[in-house]
């Protein structure tokens, strides 16, 4: 029998299953698809992923390589899987997209660990 309860709940928000927080970034780092030398703007990062601004949409499932620029002048290599990407502009005007990425390389963890550091200085 189906808990009444639990069906007339809301499913979560994406941001609320994350198992790590973001933390704001806008402005503080740079980003750039390897791959396709493309500037993004680096919206939101945590130590699962990073949220990104960009002028096209990515496919989702793709695997890509983000140069992130530091204030520093470091240029750190991060490889990431594209969960979701959506355009965020209003009709009529010139496409922007969002697009969430999440890290596969989990022995990149302490170098993201050390660029949220960084940036939250």
């Amino acid at each position: 029998m189906e808990d009444a309860s639990r069906s007339s709940q809301a499913p979560a928000r994406h941001d609320e299953r994350r198992r790590s927080p973001r933390i704001e970034i806008l402005g503080r780092l740079h980003g750039q698809v390897v791959a396709l030398n493309v500037e993004v703007v680096v919206r939101e990062m945590s130590l699962g992923g990073m949220s990104l601004e960009g002028p096209f949409a990515f496919p989702t499932g793709a695997v890509h390589e983000f140069r992130l620029t530091l204030g520093d002048g470091s240029m750190p290599l991060l490889s990431a899987r594209v969960v979701y990407s959506r355009n965020i502009s209003p009709p009529g005007s010139t496409p922007v997209y969002v697009t969430g990425v999440q890290f596969i390389d989990d022995e990149d963890k302490p170098e993201i660990g050390d660029i949220l550091g960084s940036v939250q200085q």
